[in-house]
């Protein structure tokens, strides 16, 4: 008589063996995807950027987002767009009203006068409005404007042939330090000149 061993291995059960199949896969999908997408910009650890033309397609990323997948690279660089408006807004003292106009002869720069470009809204006095929310959507307009409405980023990116998803770096990468300082010192006015060149 053969006697069984008194410690058996027993196979830990986990919340995910015990779903139906579809929400696994709805599970899985939910993991998968970017956690954080709106979040505070300037706090994200990690960086994304093309061999070339780094400081128009650079971005950070959230601690978590080791592999950005297109769809989540065109939130946080729309996410960079809009805080790059909003630190122009506030290192340049320019007002709304000017970083407006400067934003439409961006645009409408290189024959994209179809494109409807965001408004500015204005209180009944006639003065653009400064109010906090009504300046983040105008930011987020903007984002949305010259990521996805205007053919130009996607041309150029396009262009890199990069195959998504791609690696996000972190601070132990060698050129992580020289990244985020590019990332830093490339203003709103700069990016725009080399979208629109």
């Amino acid at each position: 008589m053969t006697s069984q061993p008194a410690n058996r291995y027993r196979p830990i059960l986990r919340l995910n063996d015990l779903l139906h199949p579809i929400q696994q896969r709805e599970r899985a999908i939910e993991f998968a995807t970017l956690d954080e997408p709106i979040g505070p910009y300037p706090d994200y650890s990690r960086l994304w950027t093309s061999p070339r033309m780094s400081a128009l397609f650079i971005t950070k990323a959230p601690r978590s987002t080791t592999r950005l997948s297109e769809d989540a690279y065109l939130v946080l660089i729309k996410q960079r767009v809009n805080w790059m408006i909003q630190s122009w807004v506030q290192t340049t003292a320019s007002s709304l009203v000017e970083t407006q106009k400067m934003l439409e002869a961006s645009l409408h720069c290189c024959g994209n006068h179809l494109i409807e470009e965001p408004i500015l809204d204005e209180d009944i006095d006639g003065q653009a409005n400064n109010r906090v929310t009504s300046s983040k959507q105008w930011r987020d307009d903007w984002a949305e404007t010259l990521i996805v409405t205007s053919d130009r980023f996607s041309e150029l990116l396009s262009l890199q042939g990069i195959k998504f998803p791609v690696q996000s770096l972190d601070k132990n990468h060698p050129e992580f330090q020289e990244l985020l300082n590019l990332h830093q010192e490339v203003d709103l006015e700069a990016w725009l000149s080399l979208l629109y060149s």
